[in-house]
């Protein structure tokens, strides 16, 4: 097949271009758009035209948003829903903030 773009009244039949020249029809009907200044709240459904950086890190720590919890997997050898195993809770951290605590057996 011929990279030409084809039109076809003929509803039967579909005809199809290469991606390679596809994307060469769509890059060459794009256009530069200018730049302009406006509003953050006005700027929803907006490309930015300039790469913008945070100048700090928020929240400041590595943070999950899900609860989680640490053991030792050694402790939970034969664990099973007929068979299950408690471990004491020893902490309890809030988001960004980290446990100075080191978990011991059954912990």
């Amino acid at each position: 097949m011929s990279d030409k773009l084809y039109t076809q009244t003929n509803p039967e039949i579909i005809l199809m271009i290469r991606v390679k020249m596809a994307l060469k029809i769509i890059l060459d009907s794009a256009r530069l758009m200018g730049k302009e200044q406006i509003y953050l709240l006005a700027a929803q459904n907006r490309v930015i035209s300039e790469n913008i950086f945070a100048g700090r890190n928020i929240p400041p720590a590595d943070n999950s948003a899900m609860d989680g919890y640490a053991l030792r997997s050694s402790d939970t050898k034969g664990a099973a829903r007929k068979n299950p195993i408690r471990l004491k809770i020893v902490d309890d951290i809030p988001a960004g903030k980290i446990s100075r605590r080191k978990i011991g057996k059954g912990q």
